[in-house]
């Protein structure tokens, strides 16, 4: 059980344990005008439990009660160095659990042609199947049934249905389409006609997966209405790919004997990430993570998923990443009293990285760490 899933736990037990009440937890970081960090409603006066809560959970810094809620403050740098440790320990399994570890599921479509539709039910499938993986389910044919089909059938209750995608060429032309378009953007921004075709072949990828499953399963997508010149997908992967060429200076750097190797992350002071940048995209994305990633398939046994959740996610980051790179200077000069904050940044970089990378293999994306 993850940090947050675990101060989850024990909030509610602690509330409906002294007061008797089952409590909505919400996370108003991201309106900056909102104070806390986390914040419950309640219509009870809960004056008196505020200190036994911050004595009962150590993680809390302080809270306050107001007429109909209470905010919370955590301690930022010990949230923040369990967030990181959790992630470079497990790696690639940040965000698993078996919580259905005895249940038996399989994954099949019944359309197999060149529309877009199809390529959507594809990609949908894939993305089902390995989410049903990380959370814990046993992929087999002695189990539970999900049919992923466009065709809606009320007498089947294990049926995903995959709404249509309005679109006026074939899979294939819409794949050139992509191909082009992105073949076009990358030659501009590099003033030349010469892009390696593997990079343009992920990225057109990532685009289309973003594009057919960032929007719920059983609604319908008119590819025909999208006017704008903006590509989710790519904007995900560009954010990416910056971390990852943060992180290959500074590796070169180590090489060249620039800098000395990243400390053991016991040793760092993550204490030093106090802008609002840096928390936004610790609490906010990292340690929430986990939770998108199980309630995607809370629903699983009902053939009801969540996919768009992940693309959600992705693209929230990925703003957060933004800001963050363009406001903050991560690699700085080897110099003693500058090294401390640059390591506790790596370590955000390259727990942001994982993050990423766990997600786009949920979503059948292969990343692009340079463009």
């Amino acid at each position: 059980m993850y940090i947050l899933e675990n101060f989850y736990k024990a909030l509610r037990l602690f509330v409906r344990t002294h007061v008797d009440l089952d409590i909505d937890i919400k996370l108003p970081m991201m309106k900056h005008h909102i104070n806390g960090h986390i914040r419950f409603y309640s219509t009870k006066d809960l004056q008196n439990i505020v200190e036994k809560l911050m004595e009962d959970l150590t993680i809390v810094e302080r809270c306050s009660w107001s007429s109909d809620y209470t905010s919370i403050w955590l301690k930022k740098e010990l949230w923040t160095s369990t967030v990181m440790k959790e992630i470079i320990i497990t790696g690639c399994k940040y965000g698993s659990n078996d919580d259905h570890q005895s249940t038996v599921v399989s994954v099949s479509s019944d359309e197999c042609n060149d529309s877009v539709t199809c390529l959507r039910i594809a990609l949908l499938k894939e993305a089902v199947q390995n989410l049903a993986k990380i959370n814990g389910y046993t992929i087999g044919s002695n189990g539970l049934h999900l049919l992923v089909s466009k065709k809606n059938n009320p007498y089947n209750s294990n049926l995903v249905l995959c709404g249509n995608v309005v679109c006026n060429v074939t899979a294939k032309q819409y794949k050139q389409r992509k191909q082009e378009a992105i073949t076009k953007m990358s030659a501009n921004r590099i003033e030349s006609d010469e892009y390696p075709i593997d990079i343009i072949s992920k990225l057109c990828h990532v685009s289309i997966v973003y594009e057919l499953l960032s929007v719920r399963h059983c609604k319908v997508i008119n590819t025909e209405c999208d006017t704008s010149n903006k590509d989710s997908g790519i904007f995900i992967m560009y954010n990416y790919s910056r971390l990852c060429q943060v992180w290959k200076a500074y590796e070169k750097g180590v090489i060249e004997n620039y800098y000395e190797p990243l400390p053991d992350i016991g040793s760092v002071n993550f204490g030093l990430l106090t802008s609002k940048e840096e928390w936004i995209l610790i609490f906010n994305h990292l340690s929430v993570c986990p939770s998108v990633i199980q309630q995607s398939v809370e629903h699983l046994l009902s053939a009801n998923v969540d996919v768009h959740r992940l693309c959600k996610f992705l693209m929230e980051m990925s703003s957060a990443v933004s800001l963050f790179y363009h406001r903050h200077h991560i690699l700085s000069d080897p110099i003693s009293s500058l090294l401390p904050l640059m390591y506790a940044r790596l370590y955000l970089v390259k727990s942001t990285i994982q993050v990423y990378e766990n997600v786009f293999q949920l979503l059948g994306i292969e990343a692009v760490r340079e463009m």
